[in-house]
């Protein structure tokens, strides 16, 4: 079977499992109740998180000795009185606890893999319904960019469609399911960006879903090139979108851009409306933000999320780096639900290649995800191409394990870096307490970035 014959296969599959008619079921759903009063929402959110207090009751051997809420009661005072905040570490050294069947998942089970902003890697099983239930989240939010489901559009992630030392164009692959252009981030540089953008435009898709950082790379390349595609939105998320980015892109692309806020441990879910306001989805997760006593506060707190639709390894309480604080008031869009403010914990240095061209740190984390006997991580830039990857190691590691790491780079962020694995006792925090995991340390790189490499 031919590789795009295999990539053919994997797009039907993807679509039979998340964009089916469930998931649209879902949304028009959610769209139809997104502007219900408040307290109608509310309702709808107990009911699901009292579902899930009872599954983690049943299938994780942590919740098995809690209490069960009784009739009437109000769920969210009985969440905080009885679940304790929980946080990466714990599901990390109680596995057996806060997994289904102690840790040993299922082969259906799907997986959300993270390395973080710890460096940590992690991985959490899903259940399919809330595969189907993430798809629905993500049209929903895409219908207030203007998008409707079966347009065309493009896509600038993290999808590995092809091998990383191609050297000829196409750079992307067409989904014929999707109406989708999946284009190669990997392979975006200053030699490529033409290319891309032409093969973008043919495939005329009303908006651009991409990587903040690889999105902005393309707008620049666009402005230089002078190139006509012009998007009806540019859909951003699992980095942070930095004011000069958001304009460079809607400036080349002739669009606004629409951020959203997520994580792989699905414990939270925020997106832009076409106000620019971060709206929390009540429906995905029930949101917390609390100080560092683990009590709510109306400052900047920590992201503490409850998951309402896994329900093979429900999440409750599971607290995060990231920090946020809500925002009084009615949003003009008329959405009932909770509007937030984001300070990201993500701490990112831009990284670049020995041929100059930036490196997404959303792409270096495909390195580092359900890596084993690690740690910590923290990648670094000390020289031209040259990155130095720190690792703090876990009892079972060994050289196989560096080598595996270096493959890891090779294989999924670029073959034009050389890293060097470097065992050490710990990496430190900042003095803000975050902890940074991509470090750019080479001087020239000020140069680069201040000039653009593509």
């Amino acid at each position: 079977m031919s590789v795009n014959a295999v990539k053919n296969l994997s797009f039907l599959t993807r679509h039979l499992i998340r964009r089916n008619p469930f998931a649209l079921a879902r949304a028009a759903a959610m769209i139809a109740r997104e502007r219900l009063p408040a307290a109608e929402l509310q309702q709808r959110q107990a009911a699901l998180l009292r579902l899930t207090l009872e599954t983690a009751r049943h299938r994780l051997s942590r919740y098995a000795g809690m209490p069960s809420l009784p009739p009437g009661a109000d769920v969210f005072a009985w969440l905080r009185q009885h679940y304790p905040v929980i946080d990466k570490a714990d599901l990390i050294a109680g596995r057996e606890e806060y997994y289904p069947r102690r840790g040993a998942r299922r082969p259906w089970w799907p997986q959300g893999k993270t390395s973080g902003t710890s460096g940590t890697p992690l991985e959490v099983f899903r259940s399919v319904s809330s595969v189907i239930w993430e798809e629905a989240f993500h049209l929903q939010f895409w219908s207030w960019a203007g998008y409707s489901d079966g347009q065309p559009q493009a896509i600038l992630r993290g999808d590995q469609i092809m091998a990383i030392g191609r050297q000829q164009p196409p750079y992307w692959l067409w989904d014929h399911y999707g109406k989708q252009l999946f284009v190669s981030t990997r392979h975006l540089s200053a030699d490529t960006a033409r290319t891309m953008l032409d093969g973008i435009a043919a495939a005329a898709p009303v908006q651009l879903r991409a990587y903040p950082s690889s999105a902005y790379v393309l707008a620049q390349a666009a402005e230089r090139l002078g190139h006509p595609l012009r998007l009806r939105a540019v859909i951003t998320g699992s980095e942070p979108v930095y004011p000069s980015q958001r304009e460079q892109i809607e400036r080349s692309f002739g669009c606004r851009v629409y951020d959203f806020y997520g994580m792989a441990e699905r414990i939270a879910f925020a997106a832009q409306c076409e106000h620019g306001a971060y709206h929390v989805n009540p429906e995905y997760s029930l949101v917390e933000i609390l100080d560092e006593q683990d009590q709510p506060t109306e400052d900047f707190g920590h992201v503490v999320g409850t998951t309402l639709h896994n329900q093979v390894m429900p999440l409750i309480r599971y607290r995060i780096a990231d920090r946020a604080r809500w925002v009084a008031g009615a949003c003009p869009c008329g959405r009932a639900y909770p509007r937030i403010e984001l300070s990201s914990g993500k701490v990112e240095d831009q990284l670049f290649d020995r041929t100059g061209t930036p490196v997404s740190a959303s792409i270096i984390t495909f390195a580092l995800k359900a890596v084993t006997n690690v740690k910590k991580t923290q990648v670094a830039q000390t020289g031209p191409g040259q990155w130095e990857l720190r690792v703090v190691p876990d009892s079972g590691y060994r050289e196989a394990d560096s080598e595996g790491l270096r493959d890891n780079f090779l294989q999924y962020v670029s073959t034009k870096v050389d890293v060097t694995v470097r065992l050490v006792e710990d990496i430190p925090l900042q003095a803000s307490g975050k902890f940074k995991w991509v470090t750019q340390e080479w001087p020239g790189a000020r140069a680069l970035a201040a000039g653009g490499a593509v």
